[in-house]
């Protein structure tokens, strides 16, 4: 797609007697600049590809264990001190089976486990691993068995990052951010990429010791997903033109998804937050079926029902079936031990755990994960600096300082992480107001590009944020391959009120009132209220006092009221607001652009709920959008289908420049993931990874952390 070039210019004008009032609670730029320099020279991580080679070939059974080998280990296994944020490359490789890592020759398996198989009450552990365990490269050493990972969970919810940790989904991002074979040892499509053949890895087992095969899959497919009273709405990502997908069980170990169009995306979903990513390998149908009416008479579950106090079989299954239920089955390294809340909830070791490191060790090396119950952040940040925790993220960057402060006292180190920036301060207009007027102007994108430059971001990151964010319009993550850092997401972004007010006057608004403000089209009053909600981020309304102000000086009257997260959220969806101001996000990173609806206009749709409306009905509700909006849905469906990621990445980035020509959204500043999700990692806990840490995406792998003490 060939696009008119957008004009990008710098400048700005001194903050003058507005940046003494500015606020301290955030970040010096001298700690962020710190931080950068420490991160020069981390080389840029390759860009993920969706295509998998076919499963491997059955190997031999594996070699008998000598547990002994793990067992002994005793003192730290490393005497160097942990590399700090960014300063080595991810060294973490996933092999998909055993002769992918050069052959291992013996299965070893963690101290307690074998005494238990000692004592007859658990297999050996070659029976308890797949014919091809996953393998994995440490990111440092071959660990050692044994301690407790010590990390937090806030206020009442039910878990913190276990709540990801304890999803191993079909695909999944390896640590360099390649989709791989993950449960799934490998899968092919037809040509024309309409069906994928899922072939499972044979002989992986649930926690209990029963075997996992495609019997899981389908009772996930047609016991869950087609039944109505369980799911009304089923996920739009599991239809491909308007149409449900179809789904067959092989043979046991071989499942066949068939679209009506080309899906070559699909993998990526299977193994992308935001996607079906869990179900498939969550539903163990040996203990769910206990709960189905489908496969117990409704009676057994009526009386089930009552003890439990549920109104519905549908509530009784879906305690059964969620994360925190101490009796469900599950996959993951770790399993719960406690139903929350309690001041500790406990994880421990899942005996039967399927991905061994490469000197044949199952996984995974601590003994437990500790999720301690904190009230704020401010009760996390303290525990942090006091040394009690060994894995905290995202404590904001209004804590970087005193967090640099205390590193050395409170034994611990920072971690970078990769996700897709905050866009703080959106500016949203209703596209369908009532008032026929500002309807006219807030839907000519010269009137938004004049409002955007009118905006001095520069003197807005000195007075709110004091660093740590850059000026740009709403962007996705930064660097390949979607590259968010890009000069394109910096259109409309200079501050220029003469272009301002060129523009303005261009588009017929001359006339003024008595005070200097702008008259509308028919030289009516124009006032614009912006509603800034205090949710996300809570300083919108101060930044849209901010805006307020510019866009005076080019003669444009607005006033801002400061609304409450639920409310502000009412108004919104209902079309009840004139302007609105809050965070936002673009897609990139575990979030595939094309499952983010503000990329493409998807329902739910921050910036124009009524045109997603029309687009997700063929025309039935909301209101017909223009050309460029119907154009980002063809994209879409474009990019859904193309088996190729240059080509798909090539989509997006027509995708980006039509919502940099439009700017539906203006924007104002986005953070750096680096450092708005900065990860706290005690130096106890070892291969970490020095970048890519994020709470919500695992290729991380934390199976493979120890505690090296």
């Amino acid at each position: 797609m060939s696009r008119r070039k957008l004009p990008f210019r710098s400048g700005g004008v001194s903050a003058g007697a507005r940046l003494a009032k500015g606020v301290s609670r955030l970040v010096p730029i001298l700690i962020i600049l710190s931080l950068l320099l420490a991160a020069c020279g981390a080389a840029d991580e390759p860009a993920a590809s969706e295509e998998a080679a076919p499963a491997a070939e059955e190997s031999a059974p594996a070699a008998e264990s000598s547990s002994s080998e793990a067992a002994t280990i005793t003192g730290p296994v490393l005497s160097d001190p942990p590399a700090g944020a960014g300063e080595r490359e991810v060294q973490s490789e996933v092999y998909n089976t055993p002769a992918d890592a050069g052959g291992i020759d013996s299965y070893q398996e963690a101290p307690a486990l074998a005494e238990m198989v000692a004592s007859g009450s658990l297999p050996p552990v070659e029976e308890r691993l797949p014919v091809n365990p996953i393998v994995i490269k440490p990111e440092e050493a071959v660990g050692k068995y044994g301690g407790a990972l010590r990390k937090t969970v806030g206020g009442q919810r039910a878990m913190g990052e276990m709540g990801w940790w304890v999803i191993e989904p079909l695909t999944l991002h390896s640590p360099k951010g390649v989709i791989v074979p993950n449960v799934a040892e490998g899968w092919s499509w037809n040509d024309d990429h309409t069906q994928l053949t899922i072939n499972l890895r044979k002989g992986i087992k649930w926690s209990d010791g029963e075997p996992f095969t495609a019997n899981d899959v389908m009772f996930w497919w047609e016991d869950i997903i087609l039944n109505e009273d369980l799911t009304p709405s089923p996920p739009t990502l599991l239809s491909r033109g308007g149409e449900m997908a179809g789904l067959a069980m092989v043979d046991d170990f071989t499942v066949q998804f068939t679209f009506a169009k080309p899906y070559a995306l699909f993998p990526t979903y299977l193994g992308s937050w935001g996607g079906p990513r869990s179900g498939p390998t969550t539903s163990p149908k040996h203990y769910l079926s206990k709960f189905h009416p489908d496969y117990v008479e409704m009676a057994d579950i009526e009386g089930m029902m009552d003890d439990g106090g549920f109104d519905n079989w549908m509530d009784l299954f879906g305690q059964k079936n969620g994360s925190v239920n101490t009796d469900k089955p599950s996959l993951a390294a770790w399993i719960p031990t406690t139903v929350p809340p309690n001041p500790v909830e406990v994880y421990v070791r899942n005996p039967y755990f399927w991905k061994v490191d490469t000197a044949g060790n199952q996984l995974p090396y601590i003994d437990e994960v500790h999720e301690i119950r904190v009230a704020d952040a401010e009760a996390a940040l303290l525990k942090t600096i006091a040394g009690e925790l060994d894995f905290v993220r995202a404590l904001g960057t209004a804590n970087i300082p005193v967090l640099s402060e205390n590193r050395e006292s409170g034994d611990f180190r920072f971690a970078y992480a990769n996700w897709m920036p905050n866009a703080y301060g959106n500016i949203m207009f209703n596209y369908t107001i009532d008032d026929e007027a500002k309807r006219q102007l807030y839907n000519d994108k010269n009137f938004r590009h004049a409002l955007s430059v009118a905006i001095n971001r520069d003197e807005i990151i000195k007075l709110i944020y004091k660093g740590g964010v850059f000026a740009s319009q709403i962007a996705p993550l930064r660097g390949p391959p979607y590259h968010g850092e890009d000069e394109l997401f910096q259109s409309w972004t200079q501050h220029d009120p003469d272009l301002a007010n060129q523009i303005l006057d261009e588009i017929g608004l001359t006339e003024r009132d008595d005070e200097g403000f702008r008259l509308g089209p028919t030289g009516e009053e124009l006032l614009i209220i912006i509603s800034a909600t205090t949710a996300w981020p809570s300083e919108s309304p101060e930044l849209m006092e901010l805006v307020k102000g510019y866009w005076a000086e080019v003669g444009i009257n607005a006033t801002v009221t400061p609304e409450a997260g639920q409310l502000w959220y009412t108004r919104h969806n209902s079309g009840e607001h004139d302007v609105s101001a809050r965070g936002g996000h673009f897609g990139g990173g575990p979030v595939h652009p094309t499952l983010n609806a503000n990329t493409f206009a998807m329902r739910g749709w921050q910036w124009a709920r009524d045109w997603a409306a029309w687009l997700d009905t063929d025309g039935a509700e909301g209101v017909e959008p223009p050309e460029d909006v119907k154009q980002l849905r063809v994209l879409r469906d474009q990019i859904l289908g193309e088996p190729d990621e240059d080509t798909r990445n090539a989509l997006m980035r027509d995708v980006f420049e039509i919502h940099m020509d439009n700017i539906w959204s203006i924007g104002l500043v986005v953070d750096d993931p680096k450092f708005g999700q900065l990860t706290n990692v005690h130096n106890r806990l070892r291969n970490v990874v020095t970048w890519s840490i994020s709470g919500e995406w695992t290729p991380t792998i934390p199976a493979q952390w120890f505690i090296n003490e």
